[in-house]
């Protein structure tokens, strides 16, 4: 069938439906009549073609195709529904999305949004976690917070943190790694993140390599938990770690080292003119 003669309108009953497979209840919470409820399934399933639900005396049960189209369905329902919010807050200057990795937002970001909200409550962030750049005017961001160099085409870009990087460790083992760690033991756990490998925090320091390495991670994220856990030695952004190490949930084998082209930067679309931005920008340069 043609997507443009499904009705639509008929697709939040449905759902309702569904969830309770019970159209008295249905009814109930859409605030239609049962008659209502009943002629706005047999519609949607006239439309389609096939049945959605089984019918069985004075009730119903979703069929193998109904559980197919609620698959689809609710999910698309709820992005619609949130898609219809952020569209609000856009238009009422209100709004601005951005792009962040998910370590940045989990470790740094969210303990801190109270502090944003309340310098700046009529700004709403929509915040998207992702390990993937980006396209920003393209994809209807505002901003992202990236690592790198500070050199991304089609966008502006202004350096708001260090990349620096520190070895950690969870405190029952870190006294017996820091040692280790420093007698260059072959046998020293280490976990990776794939953009500053080990390596390079040992040429810098003038070392040489030891150590196995047991995992190796994309997300720093997960990395920082890895190491919590006990699992073995990270070499994981200070800034990301910052709040563990207060908290002595894990402690530094080693001083921070600064590796070149890993800062954090805020950057935004070159044609976007939103002030939200700025505000943006300044409040994490002051944070940072």
């Amino acid at each position: 069938m043609k997507f443009d003669r499904l009705p639509l309108q008929c697709l939040p009953t449905f759902i309702i439906a569904a969830r309770l497979e019970n159209l008295r209840a249905a009814a109930l919470q859409v605030h239609l009549t049962h008659g209502a409820v009943s002629q706005q399934i047999r519609q949607l399933e006239q439309a389609l073609g096939y049945r959605l639900f089984e019918r069985r005396g004075r009730g119903v049960r979703l069929n193998s195709a109904g559980h197919e189209l609620l698959a689809a369905a609710e999910p698309a329902m709820q992005a619609l529904e949130q898609g219809v919010l952020r569209a609000r807050a856009v238009a009422a200057g209100r709004g601005l999305r951005i792009s962040v990795l998910p370590s940045f937002a989990h470790y740094w970001l969210l303990p801190r949004l109270p502090a944003f909200q309340a310098v700046h409550p009529d700004i709403v962030l929509d915040i998207d976690a992702s390990l993937t750049v980006q396209d920003l005017a393209h994809q209807g961001f505002d901003a992202a917070v990236r690592i790198g160099a500070g050199e991304w085409r089609g966008v502006q870009a202004q350096r708001i943190a260090d990349g620096d990087v520190i070895p950690v460790a969870a405190p029952d083992m870190a006294q017996r790694w820091q040692a280790a760690l420093l007698q260059g033991d072959e046998e020293l756990p280490l976990l990776e993140h794939d953009v500053t490998p080990w390596r390079t925090w040992f040429q810098a320091r003038g070392m040489g390599e030891c150590g196995q390495t047991l995992a190796l991670f994309n997300d720093a994220g997960l990395l920082l938990r890895a190491a919590e856990q006990g699992f073995g030695i990270a070499l994981v952004k200070t800034l990301l770690a910052k709040d563990m190490l207060a908290a002595g949930r894990l402690v530094a084998l080693a001083d921070a080292w600064r590796p070149e082209g890993v800062d954090y930067y805020l950057v935004w679309p070159q044609a976007n003119d939103h002030p939200a931005v700025q505000r943006l920008l300044t409040w994490l340069q002051q944070q940072l």
